[in-house]
């Protein structure tokens, strides 16, 4: 029944999903918690990406016993 009554919202797409949820919080509780968890979730950033996919191409199973500061150094003219 919830389900239904959200799904009959009508809902402007320039709201704010947190504004919106925390706005009609009452009136959905179950949806609300679902929402929060998922809304809640960092989207992951390109940056953080291409610093593990360079250094999964620095530290390999062939070149694993770099030490940190010469894995550093690589990685910072690979990154540069």
């Amino acid at each position: 029944m919830e389900l239904s009554r959200y799904l009959e919202q009508l809902t402007d797409e320039e709201t704010e999903p947190l504004i919106w949820w925390h706005a009609h919080l009452n009136d959905f509780p179950v949806l609300n918690n679902m929402a929060q968890d998922y809304l809640m979730i960092q989207a992951t950033s390109v940056a953080s990406e291409q610093v593990f996919l360079i250094a999964g191409n620095i530290i390999t199973k062939t070149q694993n016993r770099l030490l940190p500061e010469m894995a550093r150094q690589v990685y910072a003219q690979r990154a540069g």
